[in-house]
């Protein structure tokens, strides 16, 4: 009897191990990536000030699909870009590199919007090296199909949406681009985009009220027939998931949302809120819409059997730009927190501008398997995500980086990046470095160095260096010798002569970068003379 019940139990054994190995093989079967490296998510908002999100402090609508996500994430309080406005902070993020040495230094060059150059070793081509499917879905705004700053010559095995950045100011865009070919949208053709940029300059958008319905619709566009760039960008994230579940993937997924000039299909949130101006309005929608594509991919991850197995990174391009600087009686340039939203957090300073305004942004890591929000007050910023994605996937990146692998802080080593690293920001004349509590600043390479404890003096109002004299002249000798001189941007210490001179020389060589613009206008309104102050 003993024997047969011996027998019995390894006959149980073996049908259970049986069963379980079928389990385990029916999973696998299921979610083809498990097991595998994780894939990467990158949500990267354009222009998205810092109170824009009910988990950061707004409370005039709700974002709750990035709150959610902000719930199981890493969020950090102290997340800087690498630059104050679009093209050089994407350039620092690609390739690791700080703006004093990469390729893009600003939005324009006395050339035009620079391409990055293809010989440079970017993360997207670092993760296709390590076995990554690579797409891009968005804005790229870092060079056109003809030249080297071709995405797909950047990295990317997939490339839909906007190539220069002025075409990404439409959000019902004449043509957009899928691996260098035209896609024609006619049914945009009605936009007429020009008078859009006209709320934010003149203050009084109380016209612009019949572009929406009593219900908050959108009736300046036929929106059951035209071609939204967001519904669009969604469309095709879904696809590229769905295409590449079984393998790896990294998706770069770059909106333009909510970048100027406002235009949203629907209120929602702020449909009864006539009390707000329309401009405030819209920005506020367009943050919900943004949430709203923030969910849509969450649920297509989970949906898929991906999520757990997925690393999600939530951030912004630069800091605040709502509303642009204006200069006071006292000569200095503010940027005017939104009267209604209230959105522009407790900075001095915006977008184009080396203050924490301009610079701080917010950021967060979701982990896979992450089930828990986490904070960490470290000063980070987006140069660290190569290093992160290098160190996540177990490549080691073949150049010398300016950023410090996220991961090792991440898993609690709060010693893992120098207490004392340098972390370096420039504007034309501007200069600024983070470096542990400081921040130190300059206004032009004549100017004095100003210290301030950033910490405990966030809108930058107590200027330390008489009594810091040491550690103000290493912060003066840094700013000397960190930016590498440029032959088309603006250097630091250079003038309006000097820059015009470069223009003008560019256009003698032919050497211009030809720039393309939204839905058929010729000339943005800045580059006529009629809207200059």
């Amino acid at each position: 009897m003993k024997e047969v019940r011996r027998c019995l139990d390894k006959l149980w054994f073996v049908l259970l191990a049986a069963f379980c190995l079928s389990c385990v093989q029916k999973v696998e079967q299921d979610n083809p990536n498990i097991g595998e490296s994780p894939n990467i998510v990158f949500i990267f908002s354009d222009d998205l000030s810092f109170r824009d999100l009910s988990c950061y402090g707004q409370t005039n609508y709700t974002t709750p699909n990035i709150d959610a996500l902000l719930g199981t994430s890493t969020r950090f309080t102290q997340a800087y870009a690498g630059a104050p406005e679009c093209a050089p902070s994407r350039g620092t993020l690609l390739t690791g590199l700080h703006v004093g040495h990469q390729p893009i230094r600003l939005n324009s060059s006395a050339r035009g919007f620079e391409p990055l150059p293809d010989s440079l070793y970017t993360f997207p081509k670092m993760l296709q090296d390590a076995g990554y499917t690579t797409g891009v879905i968005g804005k790229w705004g870092l060079g056109y199909k003809d030249t080297s700053g071709n995405p797909l010559s950047q990295g990317f095995d997939y490339h839909f949406g906007f190539l220069t950045h002025y075409e990404a100011h439409s959000y019902f865009p004449r043509v957009l681009y899928e691996n260098n070919k035209d896609i024609f949208y006619p049914e945009n053709h009605s936009l007429d985009i020009e008078p859009l940029y006209t709320k934010n300059k003149y203050g009084d958008n109380s016209k612009f009220e019949n572009h929406y319905n009593e219900e908050g619709k959108l009736v300046y566009m036929d929106m059951e027939k035209a071609a939204y760039a967001p519904d669009l960008f969604d469309a095709k994230a879904f696809e590229f998931i769905s295409k590449n579940k079984d393998h790896p993937f990294l998706l770069y997924f770059t909106t333009n949302l909510p970048h100027g000039p406002t235009i949203v299909d629907d209120f929602r949130q702020l449909k009864d809120r006539k009390d707000m101006d329309i401009y405030g309005r819209e920005w506020g929608a367009m943050v919900q819409r943004l949430d709203i594509a923030v969910g849509k991919l969450v649920d297509k991850l989970k949906n898929e059997g991906l999520y757990d197995n997925t690393m999600i990174v939530f951030a912004s391009d630069n800091g605040y730009s709502m509303h642009s600087p204006k200069t006071i009686e006292s000569g200095e340039r503010v940027w005017l927190d939104d009267k209604d939203l209230e959105n522009k957090g407790p900075f001095r300073g915006g977008k184009f501008g080396v203050f924490e305004g301009g610079m701080r942004i917010p950021f967060s890591i979701k982990m896979p398997n992450q089930s828990q929000a986490q904070i960490i007050s470290e000063p980070v910023w987006l140069v660290d995500l190569f290093p992160t994605f290098a160190d996540m996937v177990g490549e080691e990146a073949p150049v010398k980086l300016d950023g410090y692998s996220l991961l090792p802080l991440v898993e609690g080593d709060n010693n893992s990046i120098p207490k004392n690293r340098k972390m370096y920001f420039y504007k034309q004349n501007e200069q600024a470095i983070r470096q542990g509590p400081w921040f130190a600043y300059r206004e032009h390479p004549k100017e004095p160095i100003q210290l301030y404890l950033i910490e405990e003096d966030q809108r930058i109002q107590r200027d330390l260096a008489a009594f810091y004299p040491d550690l103000a002249m290493e912060m003066k000798n840094t700013l000397d010798t960190i930016h590498k001189p440029s032959k088309w941007y603006w250097n630091p210490g250079d003038t309006r002569a000097v820059f015009d001179a470069n223009v003008k020389k560019a256009r003698e060589l032919g050497v211009e970068v030809k720039r393309y613009r939204p839905n058929g206008i010729e000339r943005m309104p800045w580059e006529r003379e009629k809207f200059r102050n």
